[in-house]
């Protein structure tokens, strides 16, 4: 029997699993495998957004999902100098690119770095500020192939107690965006907007298992 995504990521510590011993525990793996199992056994290209675990080396969710996708090319993106920590970068399917995500330029050079070739899937895991959640959803979209998910990871949900940073607006945001399929930011410019009305096709809202924050699943048309 497969060893499942939440399997992996408790097995290396990441708060994506459902026994993360931390305070701020999501088990988000379970909703993931949900819709990323389908690619598996497939030559995906994915890019995650902060992997430097609560300033620590950090790397966690990487080894989960090199061993996950076994045949994926596994794209990172953070603010902290990976590279300086070759044992995080654990085999030659893993890429490190180094940059702010509160700016758009960095994107564009990750992109190219990566050789300009879009994403099977995005997952934003950053420094979780509304700013950076919405410049990041703004600057990235494109990048996500058609039928590929952008998934943007917690938002805290409103009047509900969370352990660490409060992102409201993020969650208020997206939860009218899949209601209306209208995007309201004051962080995202007109045809930034235009473009990822016009781009998606679905949006799901998760909340995470201590009820606190929740994750958006978006898909590209």
């Amino acid at each position: 029997m497969e060893v499942t995504l939440d399997q992996l990521a408790n097995k290396y510590q990441t708060d994506k699993g459902t026994q993360y011993p931390g305070g701020n525990r999501h088990g988000y793996a379970p909703i993931y495998e949900n819709y990323l199992s389908k690619w598996r056994q497939s030559d995906i290209r994915m890019l995650e957004v902060g992997v430097c675990l609560e300033g620590t080396v950090g790397g966690h969710s990487i080894y989960m999902w090199s061993d996950y996708f076994p045949y994926a090319q596994i794209h990172t993106f953070d603010i902290v100098d990976m590279s300086i920590h070759p044992s995080v970068l654990c085999n030659d399917r893993v890429f490190f690119h180094q940059g702010d995500q509160g700016n758009r330029s960095d994107f564009v050079r990750m992109y190219q770095a990566a050789g300009e070739k879009d994403f099977d899937f995005i997952l934003e895991d950053g420094s979780h500020r509304h700013e950076h959640q919405m410049i990041s959803f703004a600057g990235l979209f494109g990048y996500v192939k058609s039928g590929g998910y952008y998934i943007l990871e917690d938002m805290s949900i409103p009047n509900h107690n969370v352990c660490c940073i409060r992102n409201d607006e993020t969650y208020e945001i997206i939860t009218n965006f899949k209601n209306t399929g209208k995007l309201v930011s004051n962080h995202m410019s007109k045809d930034e907007i235009r473009y990822i009305e016009e781009n998606v096709s679905n949006v799901e809202i998760h909340h995470d298992v201590l009820n606190a924050y929740a994750v958006a699943i978006i898909t590209k048309r």
